[in-house]
């Protein structure tokens, strides 16, 4: 009796399971076969519109074409790789000082950064906004700060308070002994943060290039209320313009896709590590 009813809860369990992931895949499938259709129209019953329509690869063509798309892209790389390069030498001596020092104001500090990496929804926004303002008093005074080479400044100081308390988490696992062999061997701090312990949390060092990288590639918000162009940026714009019966709905669906490749690359070649990482990373 009592294996029939595992069995039975098994069975449902497999099915609820088999659900749930049918409608994760649904938006993706959809989303594709929209890309890969052959005509101008938004898909009804995708499978049976592709075999209408046929199958091309003119609308991702014709986004790769696209010349705010490729200005859109080559900013975002710029400002991704400079955001991953701020995140690495800001976050990794913040959080190596949080781990292994004792200073007046620490404790303040850090449940400062737990606060505000936690708050978010219209907290935010207001901070987006006064940010903005801010920008603009300062252009009233001649110094231009709504540039794309900005960007990665905000990013990073949004990213600072969590992945400070994730990575100092990380760094109080690894042995004192470390750094202070290399302390008596006569080693600079730059040298002991950046040879002796970075190399010793490869992982921590993966989860900032992640969440920086990620945090850079995917944010709309600050750079269209700025006017910047960046592929969220231009995501978003072309989102507006497809209700607008602006902008074909296949290449908006291609521009997605190659949009979220990158991500997608990066998460499976990082994702042992990112387990690591965050598992070692909540013990503390």
């Amino acid at each position: 009796m009592a294996r029939a009813t595992i069995t039975i809860l098994k069975i449902i369990a497999s099915i609820i399971g088999v659900f749930i992931a049918a409608s994760l895949a649904y938006p993706l499938a959809y989303i594709v076969a929209q890309a890969l259709i052959g005509k101008p129209t938004i898909l009804v019953t995708s499978f049976e519109d592709l075999v209408q329509y046929g199958i091309t690869l003119d609308n991702f063509v014709n986004t790769l074409r696209d010349r705010e798309f490729l200005e859109a892209l080559t900013n975002t790389l710029v400002v991704a790789t400079i955001t991953v390069i701020l995140a690495i030498f800001v976050v990794i001596p913040s959080a190596y000082a949080f781990s292994r020092f004792d200073f007046m104001g620490k404790d303040t500090i850090l449940y400062y950064y737990l606060i505000v990496s936690q708050a978010g929804g219209g907290l935010g926004v207001i901070a987006v906004l006064a940010l903005y303002i801010f920008f603009l008093r300062m252009a009233a005074y001649g110094v231009g700060l709504i540039r794309i080479e900005v960007l990665p400044f905000v990013y990073v100081s949004g990213l600072i308070p969590f992945q400070t308390w994730l990575i100092k988490s990380y760094f109080d696992q690894l042995p004192k002994e470390l750094d202070e062999a290399s302390f008596i061997d006569g080693a600079s701090w730059f040298t002991i943060i950046f040879k002796v312990i970075f190399p010793a949390s490869k992982a921590a060092f993966i989860l900032i290039i992640l969440l920086a990288f990620m945090n850079a590639w995917g944010e709309f918000i600050i750079a269209n209320i700025m006017g910047l162009k960046t592929l969220g940026q231009y995501i978003y714009v072309k989102a507006v313009a497809g209700q607008a019966g602006l902008m074909r709905p296949g290449e908006f669906a291609a521009a997605a896709i190659l949009f979220a490749i990158p991500m997608i690359v990066l998460f499976v070649i990082s994702q042992k590590y990112i387990g690591e990482a965050y598992r070692l990373g909540m013990k503390g």
